[in-house]
């Protein structure tokens, strides 16, 4: 595989960020996004064509016609090798890899990024790591050496799916943090939602057919702890505002997606920490029965 170039779509500040890292290796980046100040080519077919490894760094609603963009243009005698780090689903809980998996012409290989890459540590220079998991195990090693030289440390599975839903369980969760530290519940609180987060991830991903040790890898936990459980996370502002009172109902976030779309692959009233954030989010519920749970 020619890795000269690396095409980036949705140039936001994930993606800028692994951009930049990238450049600094020697690799020549190119970018597509909806604003043409972050844009370098003239359409996302040209970034398709001109790429062997494509990394799509668009929110999970943008995703599925990223896809099918990719789809119109990629040469059927050498499809580019395309990775989500999109950490979101769907309506009825479709992961990023099963929308890569059903829109990519068949034969594409495909694989998702994730863990904890916070972008302005990436563009600091310090180091990042995550969790890559593929279609094709092949391309393993060619990708990992490409990002260990940006710093960004990744471990290889061959367990999409599991990957897919702790990276979109992380967002749920941080959430739970949010609500924690805006209730101002102390440090010891956070330590008991840190063993309940965990083994409810755990029994989700075991109800949902995955390996529930995969909750404790770089894509569950890791990602939880290091970019879930303060500002610089999105969901986790999210959960401070919904117990602060101050949260704008137009909001939008890969966590809230997550968990309104949570109910229609398991019974919600079986995770007592995902119901009581549903009850929270969506009903109206009073924020100190977060603290009573904790409390049981």
């Amino acid at each position: 595989m020619k890795t000269e170039q690396i095409g980036v779509i949705g140039a936001g500040e994930l993606g800028q960020a692994l951009g930049h890292v990238l450049e600094k290796t020697g690799v020549q980046v190119l970018y597509y996004d909806h604003e043409d100040s972050r844009t370098t080519t003239a359409s996302i077919g040209d970034v398709v064509v001109a790429c062997s490894i494509l990394l799509v760094c668009v929110p999970s609603w943008a995703h599925r016609d990223v896809a099918k963009a990719i789809s119109k243009h990629a040469n059927p005698q050498s499809l580019p090798l395309v990775i989500s780090l999109s950490k979101g689903v769907e309506k009825s809980f479709v992961t990023m890899d099963y929308v890569l998996r059903d829109t990519l012409p068949k034969g594409t290989p495909y694989g998702l990024i994730y863990g904890p890459m916070l972008a302005n540590e990436l563009v600091a220079h310090m180091m990042g790591s995550g969790v890559l998991a593929l279609s094709e195990m092949e391309y393993g090693n060619t990708v990992r050496d490409i990002f260990a030289k940006a710093r960004v440390y990744l471990e290889l599975t061959d367990d999409l799916h599991g990957t897919a839903i702790s990276g979109v369980l992380k967002n749920v969760y941080a959430i739970a943090f949010g609500m924690c530290d805006g209730l101002k519940l102390g440090a010891n609180a956070r330590g008991r939602l840190s063993v309940m987060v965990l083994r409810e991830m755990k029994r989700i991903l075991r109800d949902l057919g995955s390996n529930p040790e995969t909750a404790e890898s770089l894509a569950g936990l890791g990602d939880l702890l290091a970019a879930g459980t303060g500002d610089s996370s999105f969901n986790y502002r999210v959960g401070r505002s919904i117990v602060e009172r101050i949260a704008d109902g137009n909001v939008k976030s890969e966590g809230l997606t997550t968990l309104q779309e949570l109910p229609h692959v398991v019974k919600l009233s079986e995770y007592p920490l995902a119901n009581l954030l549903d009850k929270l989010v969506y009903h109206y519920g009073d924020p100190h029965e977060f603290q009573q749970l904790l409390e049981i």
